[in-house]
C-alpha cells in the first residue's frame, strides 16, 4: 500500500481490481518464502521414522512410488524428503522406484529448485555425510 501511495485497504482493493500487474506482488508478499533443509525437526523426524518406512514398505520392487511436495518454495524441504527417501531406499534389499514432483506458484523459486546449487552454508542445516554422499 505505502509503494502505491494509498490510505487504506479498501483504496488497495479497488487498485489490485484495477490493476492487475499488482496481483504478483501482492501474491509474492502473502506467500511463506522461508525454506531450509530440514527445517522442521519434528516433521522430518516423522517422515525419517513412520512415513517413510510405510510408503516404501508399502510399494511392491519394480513399482513406483509417486511424492508429491506442493509449496516447495526454492526446494530444499523436496531435497530433504529425497534425501530420507534415499537413505531408506539404501537400506532395502529391493526398493521401489520413486518419483519426487515439487510444485510451488513462484516460479522464480522453481528455478533455484530446479537448479539445485545451494550455497555453503547449508552445511548447518545438512550433516556432512549427507552432503558427502
Amino acid at each position: 500500500m505505502r509503494v502505491n501511495r494509498l490510505a487504506s485497504i479498501a483504496e488497495y482493493r479497488d487498485f489490485v481490481h484495477n490493476n492487475s500487474s499488482e496481483l504478483v506482488p501482492l501474491l509474492a508478499d502473502l506467500l511463506i518464502s522461508v525454506t531450509s533443509f530440514f527445517r522442521d525437526l519434528k516433521s522430518f523426524a516423522a517422515l525419517q521414522n513412520d512415513i517413510i518406512p510405510r510408503l516404501m514398505d508399502g510399494v511392491p520392487a519394480g513399482e513406483e512410488a509417486r511424492i508429491w511436495v506442493p509449496a516447495c518454495a526454492s526446494g530444499e524441504e523436496s531435497y530433504s524428503v529425497a534425501i530420507l527417501i534415499q537413505e531408506y531406499a539404501d537400506r532395502m534389499p529391493q526398493p521401489p522406484r520413486v518419483q519426487i514432483f515439487a510444485t510451488d506458484i513462484n516460479e522464480a523459486a522453481l528455478e533455484v529448485a530446479r537448479a539445485g546449487i545451494y550455497p555453503a552454508n547449508i552445511s548447518a542445516d545438512v550433516t556432512e555425510s549427507r552432503l558427502l554422499a
